[in-house]
């Protein structure tokens, strides 16, 4: 029976044990070796200053302290009187205290130094050490024996746990993304990277922030693993990028990878002399830097057509240039040029966390390895059952009491605790706002209550651009049931809502980001609330219809046959009236019906009742026929019953107020509006009037009438008489809100 693969969390949980064994086995390997108890820096010249004497040490009086120099150790002899072949003390000079031997110009250089380490380190490694100092300042000579003993974990200083830190947690961060992906071959490049660096850096936590001298045995071992580490981390880098995000070589070339670094190590362990000495490690760290350039710019060119690979470059490229980059320029570029530099090698080396840290931010946003939030999730669950053990132990080990009550003060540290400063980090690094089910259900009531098809259409694209902001919204030819993702959430297809055409989102969040199964189901939330909100909508128009239908019945059987009645035995002058009144009818029955009338014919109609009633005034029409196009158009009710009730305004104040002979009406259209013109001879209009000023409310009502479809009425002085300028559109768009009635609900968005 085959074995069930080992599960995300269980890899996670085995490689942070791996970590917490690496960092428990440096800690034990630097508390191992005795200690001088003080804190050794190189002073002027040769000069070795005391800067700190540790808390309980013991010596003999005189004892050092801070200010002194240490000119040499010895031995110190068991009797006062020291014996003729006891060992002479070793002198200490402040190259004693080099934190990379690499840094050295020959190798024999490099031997003479790893001598002097040895002499020093016998001598620390006696029970009695005598101490050779003088003061700074009076040059008074003085001895002092030290009794030592192990280095106590307080004394290690911040170069050692800067460089420990680093290495565990770019190891963690890696094997994190290892356990998720364990069989590609991206993040298997990553974890070998990070092994590599945590061997560089904790065998230089250890040697380069030595109080004084270790063995030159022990460093014959930390040396090579520390040059080893150096190489797998620069070819699995080059191996990272020539894999991921595409990749450019075929895996079994990767067999390259460990027979270059095997030769590079064998070459650099047997001390071959290229004029470089020890630091040719540092021309290979700079080949490498090349290597990774080269391989971020093929991967760059490759990508072009997808930006899916292209964010995922463009943040992965950027930290390990950063890393890397900066780790080259402050480590390795002032050796080989022989220039100095200030900043230590330990804290030179703690950048190379930013790759792995930047990798960590990026998950969520550009889903690097194809991994999403749910990473954040594995990681967090495996930490806090890992938290809760560890401090279970702590409180038995420290407070010494028995497990079960442990066990509850662990609870409630993580709860209180670590729970909280989880859901921060979660909240931080998903960086997405989740929508209340009321804001959907405000934005899709929008959308279908729209005044006309393309407004719905409109809002549904609009809401689609504020809650996701893809680059491209395109209609697509295919048949969408639901909202579905494609090309690794690179896409989102949308089916028909709201009288638009199925539509495909690409390139999310303004190209920043991908589609994830919490946007699919909130676009799935909204396309269902937005399909319930129109099947309402449509059954409230199907009643409204009804009752429109049975209006228009009532009126037309009932009301019109009266009046029809009543046209038949009306005498001469109450004809016309009645007339009118059964042609108001019809408009009113055919508005409540939906039907529309054409363009042409509510003109003539409206040319004819205007000309009867400027002949019963007494006042000639001009009023040429309307153009041939003016059939093909087809009015709303709205905009018939607009139309036709200005016209009879403003033919009811010429016949009232003008005192005209003669009204001229020119029709023309123009860009899906119609313009009537007016203008007649009379005595004109007051300045009052024009300034809206009169008591009546006519042209006030007029004017409102018009701008109500989005038209406008302009009033100006004739000579003689008065001009009317009457403008409106022939299709109806959408109603301007109420003051205090927002366009849209509250702005949405699935990012912050």
């Amino acid at each position: 029976m085959r074995p069930h693969p080992a599960t995300p969390s269980l890899l996670l949980v085995a490689v942070t044990l791996l970590c917490v064994a690496l960092a428990f086995g440096v800690l034990v390997a630097a508390t191992s070796v005795n200690s001088l108890s003080l804190r050794l820096e190189p002073g002027n010249g040769d000069a070795v200053l005391v800067t700190h004497v540790q808390d309980g040490a013991v010596f003999s009086a005189p004892g050092p302290r801070w200010g002194m120099v240490l000119t040499a150790i010895g031995i110190a002899p068991p009797d006062p009187e020291r014996p003729a072949d006891w060992p002479a003390p070793v002198p200490v000079t402040g190259a004693d205290l080099l934190p990379e031997p690499d840094s050295l110009d020959s190798y024999a250089e490099y031997d003479a130094f790893l001598a002097r380490q040895s002499a020093l380190a016998e001598v620390m490694a006696a029970d009695a050490v005598e101490l050779y100092l003088h003061d700074i300042f009076t040059r008074e000579q003085y001895r002092s024996v030290l009794y030592t003993d192990y280095r106590e974990i307080t004394a290690l200083p911040d170069g050692f746990w800067l460089q420990l830190l680093t290495g565990v947690a770019s190891l963690l961060i890696a094997g994190w993304v290892w356990a998720l992906r364990p069989r590609h071959i991206g993040p298997i490049m990553f974890l070998v990277s990070a092994i590599g660096l945590a061997c560089s850096t904790a065998t230089s936590a250890l040697y380069a922030n030595r109080e004084l001298a270790l063995h030159a045995d022990l460093y014959g071992l930390l040396v090579p693993i520390n040059h080893m580490g150096v190489l797998v981390f620069g070819l699995a880098m080059i191996g990272l990028l020539l894999s991921y995000p595409r990749q450019l070589v075929h895996p079994r070339w990767f067999w390259l990878l460990p027979v270059i670094g095997g030769a590079c190590l064998i070459f650099d362990t047997s001390h071959v002399e290229l004029g470089l000495g020890p630091s040719q490690l540092y021309v290979f760290i700079a080949l490498a830097m090349l290597g990774i350039l080269a391989a971020i710019g093929l991967q760059w060119r490759i990508t072009r057509g997808s930006p899916h690979d292209r964010a995922a470059l463009g943040w992965l490229g950027l930290s390990v240039i950063a890393g890397a980059g900066a780790y080259t320029l402050l480590g390795a570029a002032p050796i080989l040029l022989d220039t100095p530099f200030s900043l230590p090698q330990s804290h030179v080396t703690s950048v190379l966390v930013i790759i792995y840290a930047g990798l960590a931010l990026g998950l969520s946003r550009y889903r690097l390895f194809d991994l999403g939030d749910w990473s954040y999730r594995i990681l967090f669950y495996t930490m806090g059952a890992l938290v809760l053990l560890a401090l279970d132990a702590m409180v038995i080990y420290l407070l010494n009491i028995d497990a079960a009550p442990a066990l509850g003060i662990s609870l409630l540290l993580v709860a209180f605790v670590y729970l909280p400063i989880r859901d921060w980090i979660w909240r931080r690094a998903t960086a997405r706002r989740a929508i209340a089910q009321d804001e959907l259900f405000s934005a899709a009531l929008d959308v279908a209550f729209a005044p006309s098809a393309a407004e719905s259409a409109a809002r549904w694209q609009a809401l689609l651009r504020r809650l996701f902001d893809p680059l491209e919204v395109a209609e697509t030819a295919a048949i969408v049931a639901m909202p579905e993702m494609g090309e690794d959430g690179l896409s989102m297809a949308l089916p028909a809502v709201a009288g638009a055409p199925p539509l495909r989102l690409t390139y999310p969040f303004a190209g920043r980001g991908l589609f994830s199964p919490t946007h699919l189901k909130l676009a799935t939330n909204l396309v269902s609330l937005t399909l319930r909100a129109e099947e309402g909508r449509d059954a409230y128009m199907r009643g409204v219809g009804e009752e429109r239908r049975r209006m228009a019945r009532d009126l037309h059987d009932d009301v019109g046959a009266r009046l029809l009645t009543g046209l038949h035995t009306a005498d001469e002058a109450t004809r016309p009236t009645l007339q009118a009144a059964l042609g108001d009818i019809r408009a009113i029955v055919s508005g409540l019906t939906g039907e529309e009338a054409s363009l042409e014919r509510v003109l003539a109609e409206t040319r004819h009742e205007t000309a009867r009633r400027l002949e019963a005034a007494e006042i000639a029409l001009d009023w040429p026929l309307q153009e041939a196009e003016a059939e093909a158009i087809q009015l709303d009710y709205r905009l018939h019953k607009a139309l036709t009730s200005s016209v009879r305004e403003i033919v009811s104040n010429v016949i009232r107020h003008s005192g005209a002979s003669r009204l001229t009406v020119t029709p023309a259209l123009a860009q899906d509006r119609l313009r009537l013109d007016f203008s007649d001879d009379g005595k004109g209009i007051s300045t009052a009037a024009l300034a809206g000023e009169t008591p009546g409310f006519g042209l006030r009502n007029l004017r409102h009438r018009i701008e109500d479809i989005g038209g406008r009425l302009t009033l100006s002085a004739g000579a003689p008489g008065t001009r009317i300028g009457l403008d409106m559109p022939l299709r109806l768009s959408a109603r301007t809100p109420e003051p205090g009635v927002p366009d849209m609900p509250v702005v949405l968005n699935s990012e912050p």
